[in-house]
């Protein structure tokens, strides 16, 4: 094998690790501060709209919560546990959290523009 066949694997290994890392540690613990961050307010206001369908608040309230949740905690929940099952592919964890978001847009729309 000649210099240049070697050089060019060894390179191309140093590449493809210098790709699979998360990045500097403080930029992966800002992220994961934002993620947690992001899904406290979201169940934080779950919960409020929650208390405005028990306090007497009709089917629309209890549509935008559930829609709410689909939109916000649901796809990082899924995407958080489903990158823990060893068997699940990326393609399959990005098209059921996408479709949660999906779900959750359509029911909150339908409940703006549902005529009463």
């Amino acid at each position: 094998m000649s210099s240049s066949g070697h050089l060019s694997t060894e390179l191309a290994t140093t590449i493809s690790l210098q790709t699979a890392t998360g990045g500097p540690v403080t930029v992966v613990l800002l992220v994961f501060v934002a993620l947690f961050v992001a899904t406290v307010l979201s169940v934080y206001l779950a919960f409020r709209l929650y208390r405005g369908y028990r306090a007497g608040g009709g089917s629309a309230m209890l549509g935008l919560l559930i829609g709410l949740v689909l939109l916000t905690t649901a796809p990082f929940t899924l995407r958080l546990v489903l990158s823990n099952i060893g068997r699940i592919d990326t393609t399959t964890r990005a098209l059921t959290a996408t479709s949660s978001q999906l779900v959750g847009l359509l029911l909150i729309l339908s409940v703006v523009y549902a005529r009463d």
